[in-house]
């Protein structure tokens, strides 16, 4: 069977034709398209209609090899506003505008935030889907939302324009901070406290649901022949920790790439005091599984940097910083990467460098000392989350699974084996297209569910291990980490 996995990301889209023969997936890059905000008007939005027609090139590609099915995953709580006739009403907002500014003291008066977190668990958040509704309910914009017919998120967007349906899949629901997770259901408390019209969710289904066929205009456009949508993990995290592949019970996971999300997986939501107060949270994953985890900024701080360097003549490739950073002297430089002050774009090499200069360290300035700087600091965030997680969920984790994008970096996952101190297994690096393809291998009955997708997984990508070293080095480095953040 092939089928097409449609990865949209915060710098990047990329689709891949997958094939499964019985016994391993092969999967091709078919089109990768470059995706960031836009400005207007002082706020930043999601070109929609350039990655709908990046879309459609690549489905136009993969038409010459044919394919059975489309499933599409994105980065969360993003949304789009529909009118009664199924148009969009405004642009769509990225997570990263300054609109969710000061908004959090809004929602904590008037929901209780340990209550919010035990009906929902959600962390706390300025992307959740929550803030940015509530903000817009807080401005001249609470009229497009008053006039709106149905709330789509992102990849549910994308398939409404491919076939017609409008449906929220649970994954990318569960993460907005208005799905009731005990309930299983958008949660009316929620709305209403905040004015939202609960009208405009749409009906939450799950992963690997056949939604429906393409529209014959979709056909015409790019030459495929018939081919039907389906639901797989929307949030592309969750389809990347579909794809780890683990054949222990007892493991975490990082998801590695514009954001580091570092968890477990567990049967059953954990919103103990503990949790709420190291802020994890609680994502829904396919086959109703719960995702434990943390929001490290990730390497968003290398994008932004290296987007700078280039702003000034200075082109370097990952692997380059990589390979040069290799030469600069060890903790000569550490941040915490999830100072809210590299949330928002803009400046990231001064912001880093008044970091260091405000905790008297060493001062980076090529790109090899930035990249080395962020990756030691993200290695001793895993640390710190690690450490949180075996508190709260009373376990002892054994081996980190690096997945996606971030884990071709030999050098970051050779950095978080030896900041954790235990085994890092690195692979698959596209995770995301991996689970994505899986959910609707398994939704045509090709796969018989998740324990056979992972074991196939295991025997279609190879793997990388990681062992720990120079303990006493990193063991120092985390006591100034503890001291800075």
């Amino acid at each position: 069977m092939n089928a097409l996995a449609m990865d949209l990301g915060g710098s990047s889209g990329k689709i891949f034709l997958g094939c499964y023969d019985g016994q391993t997936i092969d999967m091709k890059e078919i089109h990768r398209f470059h995706n960031g905000p836009v400005e207007g008007a002082g706020h930043l939005y999601w070109d929609i209609h350039g990655i709908y027609n990046n879309f459609l090139n690549g489905i136009l590609k993969a038409s010459i090899k044919g394919f059975a099915s489309i499933g599409v995953d994105s980065f969360c709580n993003d949304y789009g506003l529909l009118d009664r006739n199924g148009e969009l009403l405004s642009r769509i907002y990225m997570y990263r505008d300054h609109r969710t500014e000061g908004v959090q003291p809004i929602i904590d008066q008037r929901i209780p935030p340990f209550e919010l977190y035990t009906r929902t668990g959600c962390q706390q958040a300025r992307f959740n889907t929550l803030v940015q509704l509530a903000s817009q309910m807080e401005s001249a914009d609470r009229t497009v939302v008053n006039s709106a017919h149905t709330l789509l998120f992102l990849p549910d967007l994308l398939n409404y324009y491919l076939c017609g349906e409008k449906v929220a899949e649970f994954t990318i629901a569960s993460v907005s901070q208005l799905f009731n997770r005990i309930e299983n259901k958008w949660d009316d408390r929620i709305s209403q406290a905040f004015y939202i019209p609960s009208g405009i969710f749409p009906q939450v289904i799950p992963s690997s649901t056949y939604l429906g066929s393409a529209k014959r205009e979709i056909l015409k456009k790019t030459g495929a022949k018939k081919f039907s949508v389906c639901t797989v993990g929307h949030h592309d995290t969750a389809s990347a920790v579909a794809a780890v592949p683990s054949l222990e019970k007892n493991y975490a996971f990082i998801s590695s790439g514009t954001w580091c999300l570092m968890g477990i997986v567990t049967e059953n939501l954990i919103t103990s005091e503990a949790a709420f107060m190291h802020n994890f949270a609680n994502e829904g994953g396919v086959g109703g599984k719960n995702r434990f985890l943390k929001n490290i900024m990730g390497l968003w701080l290398i994008q932004e940097c290296q987007r700078q360097f280039r702003e000034q003549g200075i082109n370097t490739t990952f692997e380059e910083m990589d390979g040069r950073a290799e030469e600069v002297v060890p903790f000569r430089s550490i941040i915490n990467p999830d100072d809210p002050i590299f949330f928002q774009p803009g400046r990231m090499i001064g912001k880093i460098q008044d970091k260091c200069r405000e905790t008297n360290q060493s001062i980076p300035e090529t790109p090899a000392e930035f990249n080395r700087c962020i990756k030691e600091s993200l290695a001793l965030a895993y640390r710190k989350t690690l450490i949180q997680i075996e508190e709260v969920a009373e376990l002892k984790i054994p081996l980190i699974h690096i997945i996606g994008g971030g884990a071709k970096s030999n050098l970051l996952n050779q950095f978080a084996a030896s900041a954790m101190g235990i085994p890092v297994l690195a692979g698959p690096y596209e995770a995301a297209a991996t689970g994505n393809l899986c959910a609707q291998f398994i939704a045509s009955g090709q796969l018989n569910g998740w324990n056979e997708a992972r074991t196939v997984i295991r025997n279609s990508f190879t793997l990388n291990e990681y062992l720990p070293d120079k303990k006493n080095e990193w063991d120092d480095a985390y006591d100034r980490f503890l001291k800075i953040t």
